[in-house]
């Protein structure tokens, strides 16, 4: 188990205690608060390697919370824990910029081996993608063009990385609805599609004629260097 700074943000007390006790004795350094207003103090303090979030939250809600830190550029990978296990609030966490969803009841062991994917999956550090007039910094989660910056969400890199990955190939869109949002089994969900169109925005010199991320109709996409 890779050991890392991780903040727990849940309001339940003896659940906040359960949690953070099995992080840390996976070997993690655990940071645990009850709040969103403690929880934007500590990121900005503690600069953390996973947060582990839960939606309903007194005062502002995490999935809120969420949101602001991804407008606001924070692209640490986060972890929702909730009660809501609709599909269509799957898709909205997600959307939002979560990077896997646990629905309570949780077995420990589940969120343990999902904080260990987070942890493996993010993009190794220096690793660029050099497409057409702009380079592409997957660590840092940035598209670099003319000395300006221009961030990507963590699902964008994540998405692009496992299409550059695969390079020259077509991958089904469950690929990577299965492999890049953590879906199991047939959902419909336009978020792979979406995603992409806010990908092409800021990687290709012009969207309406990608040269990079190639629609295969009625596969998915394919990536091109």
């Amino acid at each position: 188990m890779t050991r890392a700074r991780v903040l727990l943000v849940e309001d339940t007390f003896a659940l906040r205690v359960a949690v953070a006790a099995s992080l840390r004795n996976a070997g993690h350094d655990v940071t645990a608060v009850g709040s969103a207003e403690e929880a934007a103090d500590e990121v900005a303090r503690l600069a953390p390697a996973v947060v582990v979030l839960d939606w309903m939250l007194p005062g502002q809600q995490g999935i809120d919370l969420l949101r602001g830190w991804r407008t606001a550029g924070q692209r640490f990978p986060v972890i929702l824990l909730t009660a809501r296990d609709a599909v269509a609030d799957r898709v909205s966490g997600l959307d939002a910029g979560a990077n896997d969803y646990v629905v309570k009841p949780f077995a420990t062991e589940e969120l343990l081996a999902r904080v260990a994917v987070q942890l493996r999956d993010r993009p190794a550090a220096g690793g660029r993608l050099r497409l057409s007039d702009r380079e592409v910094d997957l660590g840092r989660e940035l598209v670099l063009k003319d000395g300006v910056e221009t961030p990507l969400t963590t699902q964008e890199a994540r998405c692009l990385a496992y299409l550059a990955e695969r390079a020259g190939r077509p991958v089904d869109r469950d690929d990577l609805l299965r492999d890049v949002w953590g879906y199991r089994g047939g959902v419909v969900t336009r978020s792979v599609d979406n995603t992409v169109l806010r990908l092409r925005a800021k990687i290709e010199p012009d969207p309406a004629r990608p040269r990079h991320v190639i629609t295969v109709q009625g596969v998915g996409y394919r990536f091109e260097g």
